[in-house]
């Protein structure tokens, strides 16, 4: 049997015992309908995985004991997906995929040839949260709130290595980018992609502009395709 993955806030540990309780126990007691004595594995969003036992399962919460703690890898890919917004509820695409590749945070923008405008983090939080479950992840991918295209330069600041996609460009690619000890920052257009200005713009802050090849790629693909680039390069899939 499958053992279920359950993400619970620090402050509910106690030594080696903690309590579920909120939407995690209703999943945990309602739909999944596990007792005690059967083994979970509790996230703290933290890096770690600690495998428990059920020792109470009472009406409003649980309580869980804390047999193994292991720390993951996945605190070591520090990457930052800056996606720019689109229409009819791609991004949501985005965000499942780019978790389950291991994309630390995303940050949604809005640049000269946005199209949607609209975006409500709360619910793409939700997105993120379901799957870092399902594809086994120790953390859950911060999802922030909209931001402009100079809110990007200006995030983008103090990144170790800063890649910017552009569809224009044809001789930089992926390949020939060299990445440095530290965080990164990846900038992926929407369908409209970027105007000429943006790239001065995003060169003068930095970038490293690069191509995705000669295909001709979907704005959501673009942004699963170069998060996954990246981090090949980092050896986060251990292929």
């Amino acid at each position: 049997m499958e053992i279920r993955r359950f993400f619970i806030e620090p402050s509910n540990r106690q030594n080696d015992l903690v309590t579920i309780k909120g939407d995690e126990f209703v999943h945990l007691k309602k739909v999944l309908r596990l007792k005690a004595g059967f083994k979970i594995i509790v996230c703290f969003n933290d890096g770690y995985e600690h495998y428990c036992t059920l020792v109470t399962v009472a009406d409003k919460y649980a309580v869980a004991k804390i047999d193994l703690s292991k720390k993951t890898d996945d605190t070591l890919y520090d990457v930052t997906l800056f996606a720019g917004l689109l229409k009819g509820g791609k991004i949501d695409f985005v965000i499942q995929k780019c978790v389950e590749l291991g994309v630390k945070k995303i940050v949604p923008y809005i640049s000269k040839n946005t199209v949607e405008k609209n975006f409500n983090p709360d619910r793409a939080n939700k997105i993120s949260f379901e799957a870092a479950k399902q594809c086994g992840s120790s953390l859950i991918t911060e999802v922030t709130d909209a931001v402009t295209f100079d809110d990007v330069l200006r995030l983008s600041a103090g990144f170790k290595n800063k890649c910017f996609f552009y569809e224009d460009e044809r001789e930089n690619s992926i390949e020939k980018f060299s990445l440095k000890q530290g965080d990164i920052a990846v900038v992926v257009g929407s369908e409209g992609g970027f105007t000429p200005e943006e790239a001065v713009s995003a060169n003068l802050a930095g970038f490293n502009i690069l191509s995705l090849g000669k295909r001709v790629l979907r704005a959501e693909t673009a942004c699963v395709v170069s998060s996954a680039l990246i981090l090949y390069k980092l050896g986060a899939f251990g292929v």
